[in-house]
């Protein structure tokens, strides 16, 4: 019985020391949360703070590796003979700024540079009225293209991130199928979803993208994988950050900026006489209207 009554006190002593060790790790706990807390409340001030002041790294640092054929943040095209293809570029490492391409490279009356998303109805507008006028240009060597897909308007398509899935989409035939750009640009214009909706699903974009000839495993997989989303959202910080890219007339970076050997085009992105005729007079193509054929 004694033996009984003291295997009965330790059990009762064993567990009041749990209760007592369960007692001083909530309270450790407690006072973890609460140090926690404090230290977040700090940490968001700086970082509230970051945002405001750092903006200007975030605008200049790649969130990771760019694609293939882009080390300009956008991909050159160039022409002959009637067909486009793609100028050959390296992927910009993490830890490296784009490279600008040099305006004096090849030796073309017009040297034609865009900005668009393609979520962007007047960016559809501008495909739909000049895309055929400027891709006749490129075939005909008379012109270069460069394209900058970026994204600043997933917040029109229901939280989808359609603007940056779609570019990441495009980033990937750069990378991967780089002379089917220019069908696949057209071709995501051509189906291009209406604000307010979801966006087109990956699959439909894939879609779009085979009917182009643009689409192979590789590139599907990297659709798939989102793998340029965080290069897409970091080369859009730099453009619209970029002081020589907003709009003098409202102050602010819009889509679709367009370009003709430096000189921005301020018409209308619908109205294709008026983008012809500002081509005439900021490019010089002889006495071949180039423009009109």
């Amino acid at each position: 019985m004694p033996q009984e009554r003291l295997t009965k006190d330790q059990k009762r002593e064993q567990a009041r020391e749990a209760a007592r060790l369960a007692r001083e790790a909530r309270l450790k706990a407690q006072a973890r949360n609460r140090i926690l807390i404090r230290v977040g409340a700090t940490v968001g001030v700086v970082a509230l703070l970051g945002a405001i002041g750092g903006g200007i790294w975030l605008a200049t640092r790649p969130a990771g590796p760019g694609p293939a054929n882009m080390a300009s943040d956008g991909i050159l095209l160039v022409g002959s003979d009637g067909a486009v293809r793609a100028v050959e570029t390296p992927a910009v490492p993490a830890d490296e700024d784009p490279i600008p391409t040099d305006p004096d490279a090849y030796d073309v009356p017009a040297r034609i540079v865009t900005y668009i998303d393609y979520g962007c109805p007047y960016c559809g507008q501008f495909e739909t009225a000049n895309g055929p006028q400027i891709r006749d240009l490129v075939e005909r060597g008379l012109a270069t293209l460069e394209i900058h897909p970026i994204s600043i308007l997933d917040r029109a398509f229901q939280g989808s991130e359609y603007s940056t899935r779609a570019a990441n989409a495009m980033a990937c035939v750069a990378a991967l199928e780089p002379d089917a750009f220019l069908d696949a640009n057209e071709a995501l214009y051509a189906g291009q979803p209406a604000e307010g909706t979801t966006g087109l699903t990956d699959d439909e974009l894939r879609d779009l993208l085979d009917g182009a000839g643009a689409l192979t495993d590789e590139v599907s997989g990297c659709i798939g994988d989102g793998r340029y989303k965080g290069w897409v959202k970091a080369a859009t910080a730099r453009t619209i950050s970029d002081p020589d890219l907003v709009n003098p007339t409202t102050g602010s970076f819009g889509t679709p900026t367009v370009f003709v050997n430096g000189v921005r085009f301020s018409g209308s992105p619908s109205d294709a006489a008026a983008f012809a005729a500002f081509l005439g007079e900021n490019a010089d193509f002889g006495t071949d209207d180039a423009t009109q054929e």
